[in-house]
């Protein structure tokens, strides 16, 4: 448990570095971790489907490590998007075709979603900040950080309160066959004490940091419990995947925290949701 706790706080730490770096205006590098990030987990994805072709792996790797960079350093909108996934996958299938006798057509499957899916999720960080900056007459940089916060709290702090309310309280499963140890009690009291450190955090912001009220107690209230159900949502479809194959985690990179994919599961569906809700609360109400 030691070494547990020491591991989150230290991911914790370097979660806090990636927020200051973007209040201080460099945003845009942060797309480097994200592109470190993603290529790690979806390298961790392709050995835990236990795909053969080394040359598939490495093209998937690099497809997820140059998408955010793509996104952050602003080429992705100068680029015909069809048309690149478009050549990508029938790179995949030629790929497939000349080394068919160490892919399967699962693997394909399972690179092309997977190189796809996690650095666009990921990205969404970026997307958040940089669709903020484009109207700095109704957001400031610090209403970046604190939707970038929620979407963390709700991957992470969420899944500690449901921890411990789990141990404490659990008695009703939430998904007996994907995740035994998670509980509907555990579920409740995550998403009820994410919330109350998220709405801790809006009085902060608002007396402090922001500069516009754009971004409101209700809108807070509304989007962190939402989020945080996201965020079970992704740590199960990471769990089925892992029972499918067999594994308990998708890697080693954290000590007693598995794999840079088991890390950053929930936040694949967290941070998304959080920037599609923000977007469209603050299109109805705010402009």
């Amino acid at each position: 448990m030691a070494v547990r706790i020491t591991v989150g706080v230290l991911c914790a730490l370097f979660a806090i570095g990636l927020l200051a770096t973007i209040g201080y205006g460099y945003g845009a590098y942060v797309s480097i971790v994200i592109s470190i990030f993603s290529a790690i987990a979806v390298y961790e994805i392709m050995k835990v489907s236990q795909c053969k072709n080394k040359v598939l792996t490495g093209f998937n790797m690099a497809v997820a490590f140059i998408i955010p960079l793509l996104v952050g350093f602003d080429i992705a909108a100068k680029l015909p998007a069809g048309i690149c996934i478009a050549i990508y996958i029938m790179a995949m299938l030629i790929l497939n075709l000349k080394m068919y006798d160490k892919t399967r057509f699962e693997n394909t499957a399972i690179g092309i979603f997977s190189s796809l899916a996690v650095p666009l999720s990921t990205s969404s960080l970026t997307m958040t900040w940089k669709y903020m900056e484009n109207f700095p007459e109704i957001y400031s940089r610090s209403s970046a950080i604190f939707v970038i916060l929620m979407a963390m709290y709700c991957a992470w702090l969420c899944d500690t309160f449901a921890l411990f309310t789990g141990m404490a309280l659990g008695k009703h499963k939430l998904a007996p066959t994907i995740s035994p140890k998670k509980s509907v009690e555990g579920a409740i009291g995550g998403a009820v004490g994410t919330t109350v450190v998220a709405m801790i955090t809006w009085f902060i912001f608002h007396k402090w940091f922001f500069h516009f009220d754009t971004i409101t107690w209700w809108m807070t209230l509304i989007l962190v419990p939402a989020v945080c159900v996201m965020g079970m949502c992704g740590d199960l479809a990471a769990s089925v995947i892992k029972r499918n194959y067999g594994v308990k985690d998708f890697g080693t990179m954290f000590p007693e925290h598995g794999g840079a994919m088991d890390r950053i599961d929930s936040f694949l569906f967290t941070m998304p949701s959080a920037y599609i809700l923000v977007r469209l609360l603050t299109e109805i109400f705010a402009r």
